[in-house]
């Protein structure tokens, strides 16, 4: 059940080496409005890369809230250490996204905004959540896209994360739980129309429990 959970956050977590415009996000300007992006999203699908295992996806539950500069750069020097640690702490700038992933592990990351390119974001830091290893904390600098979508059929819109790596190439995320290849259109679309042709999405039929409430 949990190996949909376990393939994605190993995607999220690599580096983007893969791909030569991801530091950049290929200078697409997406739609992207950060107070529309705010608060609780379900994952409902993905568009799965070439690498990605015939494997059910599994639903769960993020969390987009914002911070500010200061606060990231106490935590990343309260619980990093290493002589990056300068260097990480002085690229703290701009616009600043705490994501809670409420997966089997549960744990949040944070990323910076990239000048000039709207909705395109550069990973900083992530931090299990996990009490027995709260100070376990990783420095990264995967990039994200995120983008607000509307649907056809008049209901809530998506927000569609775009990555850069091996095995994901977007996860797609609504207000709500559940989705039907229908209503996936407009993402097929957009994706194909940002990076060519993709793999047909595959919908999360595998819901999780959100251990956090427990």
């Amino acid at each position: 059940m949990y190996r949909g959970i376990l393939v994605f956050l190993t995607i999220y977590l690599t580096t983007s080496e893969a791909v030569t415009n991801s530091t950049n996000c290929g200078y697409f300007q997406a739609d992207f409005d950060l107070i529309s992006a705010l608060g609780t999203w379900h994952v409902v699908a993905i568009i799965p890369e070439k690498l990605f295992p015939d494997k059910d996806v599994t639903c769960y539950k993020m969390e987009i809230s914002e911070t500010d500069e200061a606060g990231l750069r106490w935590l990343i020097n309260r619980t990093t250490h290493g002589p990056q640690n300068k260097s990480i702490i002085a690229d703290v700038k701009g616009t600043i996204v705490r994501q809670r992933y409420h997966t089997e592990h549960p744990f949040d990351v944070w990323s910076k905004s990239t000048a000039g390119i709207k909705g395109c974001f550069q990973q900083v830091l992530s931090l299990d959540l996990d009490k027995n290893r709260i100070h376990k904390t990783l420095a990264h600098d995967a990039m994200m896209q995120l983008h607000i979508v509307d649907s056809k059929d008049g209901s809530s819109p998506f927000l569609m994360q775009m990555l850069w790596g091996k095995l994901i190439s977007v996860v797609v995320y609504r207000r709500n739980q559940g989705i039907t290849e229908e209503q996936l259109k407009p993402i097929f679309e957009l994706a194909t129309k940002i990076r060519g042709p993709q793999r047909l999405p595959k919908i999360c039929d595998n819901p999780l429990k959100d251990i956090l409430l427990q």
